[in-house]
């Protein structure tokens, strides 16, 4: 990577770091970072999830639907958030 490209990925990640956007992790796993020029002749920082989707896990159950979890509070007189995240 040229030291312009990463001085630009050292600042994005560092901006979104402080953002709370992303945080950092060790997992085995990354994606192939790319830079696109902008017409203002800055940097995009292009990012490719491709090879990382393949490797993720999909949603084993649906979502249950949102009337279904109101028929199940229906009778309910006291709420926690453990009650409605239950649910899901």
């Amino acid at each position: 990577m040229a030291p312009s490209e990463l001085a630009e990925l050292r600042n994005k990640l560092n901006e979104l770091l402080e953002a709370g956007l992303i945080q950092s992790l060790k997992a085995p796993y990354g994606a192939p970072v790319l830079f696109q020029r902008k017409a203002e002749e800055t940097l995009r920082i292009c990012v490719d999830y491709r090879a990382l989707n393949k490797v993720t896990l999909r949603n084993k159950y649906p979502i249950p639907h949102v009337a279904d979890l109101f028929d199940r509070l229906s009778k309910a007189t006291y709420f926690t958030k453990l009650d409605l995240r239950s649910g899901y």
